[in-house]
C-alpha cells in the first residue's frame, strides 16, 4: 500500500469517475462548513488561520519533498503551474493578510474550477500527489470566500486588470520555462483543449480565455455579493 501511496506513476483518475467525486464532494463538504460555519470562524479567526498556514506548509512541504526524494524534474516540479503558485500566494495571504495578495489569488484560483470539473494528470486517492492536489486546489478556491467572510474583501475591477498583468508575466515565464526545460506549465504541450493548434495561435486563445474567466468571475462573485446584500466591501458576511 505504501508504495502505491508514493508511486510517482500511479496513473490518472478519469473525468467523473471514482477518484473525481471523491474529490468533489470533499471540496462541497468543506465549502459548505466554511459558509454554515462563518460566524464560528469568524470567531475564532487567529487559529482558524493558524491551522490553514500550516496544512499549507504541510502540503508543500510534501509535494516538494516528494519531487525531491522521487527524483527532481526541472520540467515537472518547479512551483510554475498556476495552481501551485496561487497556493504560495495563499500562505503568503494568510501570514500578511495584504488585499493585494487576494485580489491576484481570487482570479488566479479561478482555474482551479476548471481542473476541479475537469482534471486532466491527476493522482488517484490512493497517492500522496493526489492528496497533495485536493489540498492545494480546495485551499485555492476557498481561501477568497474566507477572507470574503473574515475581513469583508471583496473582488475590484482594478484588482481584476492588474491580475490579468501578471498572468501575462506568469504566460511569458512559463513559455521561457517549458522552452528551457521541456516541461509543460500552464499545460502548453499537453493541453486540455486545442491540442493541433500551433502555440502561434493556441496563445491569443488563452490569453482571451483568461480574460474572459477573470470577468466571469468577477461578475459571479458581484451577483452572489448583491443577492445575499454582502457586496459591499466591510459588508458582514
Amino acid at each position: 500500500m505504501l508504495e502505491t501511496f508514493f508511486d510517482r506513476h500511479p496513473g490518472w483518475i478519469t473525468v467523473g469517475g471514482p477518484d473525481h467525486l471523491v474529490y468533489a464532494t470533499l471540496l462541497v463538504l468543506v465549502a459548505t462548513g466554511l459558509v454554515a460555519g462563518r460566524r464560528w470562524v469568524r470567531a475564532h479567526e487567529p487559529g482558524v488561520r493558524r491551522v490553514l498556514v500550516g496544512v499549507v506548509v504541510l502540503q508543500q512541504l510534501t509535494l516538494y519533498g516528494f519531487y525531491a526524494t522521487a527524483g527532481w524534474d526541472w520540467g515537472e516540479s518547479l512551483p510554475l503551474h498556476l495552481s501551485r503558485i496561487s497556493a504560495l500566494l495563499g500562505l503568503v495571504w494568510l501570514l500578511t493578510r495584504e488585499r493585494r495578495v487576494m485580489d491576484v489569488l481570487f482570479f488566479f484560483g479561478l482555474y482551479a474550477w476548471g481542473s476541479f470539473s475537469y482534471p486532466m494528470l491527476i493522482q488517484p486517492v490512493t497517492n500522496v500527489l493526489g492528496w497533495s492536489f485536493w489540498v492545494n486546489h480546495t485551499v485555492t478556491l476557498l481561501l477568497p470566500a474566507y477572507a470574503w467572510i473574515t475581513t469583508g474583501w471583496r473582488p475590484t475591477a482594478g484588482a481584476l486588470w492588474r491580475a490579468f498583468g501578471w498572468f501575462l508575466v506568469y504566460l511569458s515565464l512559463a513559455l521561457a520555462v517549458n522552452r528551457l526545460t521541456g516541461g509543460n506549465y500552464f499545460y502548453l504541450r499537453d493541453r486540455p483543449f486545442f491540442g493541433d493548434l500551433p502555440l502561434a495561435l493556441y496563445l491569443p486563445v488563452a490569453v482571451a480565455a483568461t480574460l474572459a474567466l477573470f470577468w466571469l468571475g468577477y461578475a459571479v462573485a458581484r451577483l452572489v455579493g448583491e443577492r445575499t446584500g454582502t457586496w459591499r466591501a466591510g459588508a458582514v458576511a
